[in-house]
C-alpha cells in the first residue's frame, strides 16, 4: 500500500470507482514510479516488443503488485498493424524501429552501445485497433499515455490519434533534437502532432551529450541537447483548441491529479478557480491533498539539502538552511532545467 495512502482518498470519486488508466509504451524496467502513490487507483498495460523483457515484467506483477492491475504484452505500438524490424543494439534500451545514425553518433563516447546484434520481425499494433477489439487487455479508460521507444514516439501517437482526441488527457513521451536514429522523426514533429491534438507541453527534462574531443574533461562543456522527456497536459480552459468538446468527470479528475503528482498543482488549483470545472470536483479535499504533498515536497528537498551540506562538513550552514525553509515556504516558479521531478521524487528513486 502506497506511503500516501488515505491522502488521496475521497478526492476523486471518479476515480477511486473506475479506476485511472495508464498505458506505457516501451515499457522495459517497469512503470513510472511517479505513480506509487496512487498504485491502489492505477490500471495499467505496459507493451514491450523484447520477448524476454515482457516475460521478466508480467513475472513480477503476478509475484506481486501494488497496482489496482499490471499487464505487459509482447508487442511494439505503432502507426498501423504490421511486422517491423527491431534493431536490436548492445545497450537493450536503445533498440529501436529506426536504425541507428552511427555517423551522428560516433562523435560522441560510446557510441558502441548503439551497435545492431539482432534484426528481429516483430509484432507491432496501433492503439486505436486495439482499442476496437472488445477482447484487447485494455484499461477501460486511458488517461494517461507514456512513450518511451528510441526514436519511435511519433508513429505510436499516429497510430493512437483517435484515442488522443476522446480519451487520453496526459502524454509523457521521449523526444529527440538530434537525430540518434537515422529517418527518425525530431521534437517538432512530435509538438505539432500533440498540440493539433489538443494537448500543450507542461514539462520537459533535458539531455545534452558532449562531444568525443572532451572525452577527458566533460564537465567544462555544456554539450549539446540531445533528447528530453516531455510532459503533456489537455487543456480544458483553451475553449478553442479542444477537439470534441469539454472533458467528462472522469477525465477532470484524471488531468487534475496527473498534474499534482509530476508537481504542478499550479494546473489543478487553476481548474478549481474555474466554476463549471470546480461544480463537478470536491475542491476541499483536492486543496488538503495539494497541501499535504507540498508540505512533504518542501521537506524532503530541505533535508536533501542539509545532507549536501553535512557531507561537504557545514553542518552549521545545514541548519541555517533548514530553519530558513521552516519560515519561509515559497519556492521559485520554474525548476533547474534538469529536474523533471522536484527533489521530493528524487529521494526516492
Amino acid at each position: 500500500m502506497s506511503r500516501a495512502a488515505g491522502k488521496w482518498s475521497g478526492a476523486f470519486p471518479t476515480l477511486e470507482r473506475e479506476g485511472l488508466g495508464l498505458v506505457d509504451v516501451g515499457a522495459r524496467d517497469g512503470l513510472l514510479r511517479v505513480f506509487d502513490d496512487i498504485a491502489p487507483l492505477v490500471r495499467a498495460v505496459g507493451f514491450e516488443p523484447d520477448a524476454g523483457e515482457c516475460r521478466r515484467l508480467n513475472e513480477l506483477a503476478r509475484a506481486g503488485t501494488p497496482y489496482a492491475s499490471e499487464t505487459y504484452l509482447p508487442y511494439g505500438l505503432g502507426r498501423a498493424d504490421g511486422q517491423t524490424v527491431l534493431h536490436v543494439c548492445r545497450s537493450r534500451g536503445a533498440s529501436s524501429f529506426y536504425r541507428p545514425n552511427r555517423a551522428w553518433l560516433d562523435r560522441f563516447p560510446e557510441p558502441a552501445r548503439f551497435d545492431v546484434v539482432e534484426t528481429p520481425s516483430v509484432p507491432v499494433r496501433s492503439l486505436d485497433s486495439l482499442l476496437e477489439e472488445p477482447a484487447a487487455t485494455l484499461p477501460a479508460a486511458i488517461d494517461f499515455l507514456k512513450v518511451d521507444t528510441q526514436g519511435s514516439g511519433l508513429d505510436v501517437l499516429r497510430g493512437a490519434e483517435q484515442t488522443l482526441r476522446r480519451h487520453v488527457v496526459a502524454v509523457e513521451i521521449e523526444v529527440e533534437f538530434a537525430k540518434l536514429y537515422e529517418a527518425q522523426p525530431l521534437f517538432r514533429d512530435v509538438d505539432g502532432f500533440l498540440s493539433a491534438c489538443g494537448f500543450s507541453i507542461v514539462k520537459l527534462r533535458r539531455a545534452g551529450w558532449v562531444r568525443q574531443t572532451c572525452t577527458a574533461r566533460p564537465h567544462v562543456s555544456a554539450g549539446q541537447l540531445v533528447s528530453g522527456d516531455a510532459l503533456y497536459l489537455r487543456d480544458p480552459l483553451d475553449r478553442d483548441h479542444q477537439p470534441g468538446g469539454g472533458l467528462t468527470t472522469h477525465q477532470l479528475e484524471a488531468l487534475m491529479l496527473i498534474a499534482i503528482l509530476y508537481d504542478a498543482p499550479d494546473v489543478a488549483l487553476e481548474l478549481l478557480a474555474d466554476p463549471e470545472a470546480a461544480s463537478r470536483l470536491d475542491g476541499e479535499r483536492i486543496r488538503q491533498y495539494i497541501e499535504w504533498r507540498n508540505r512533504r515536497t518542501e521537506w524532503s528537498a530541505a533535508l536533501l539539502t542539509f545532507m549536501a551540506q553535512c557531507v561537504r562538513g557545514r553542518t552549521k550552514a545545514g541548519l541555517r538552511y533548514l530553519d530558513a525553509r521552516r519560515r519561509r515556504r515559497s519556492w521559485a516558479w520554474m525548476d533547474s532545467e534538469h529536474d523533471f521531478y522536484t527533489l521530493r521524487f528524487a529521494l526516492h528513486r
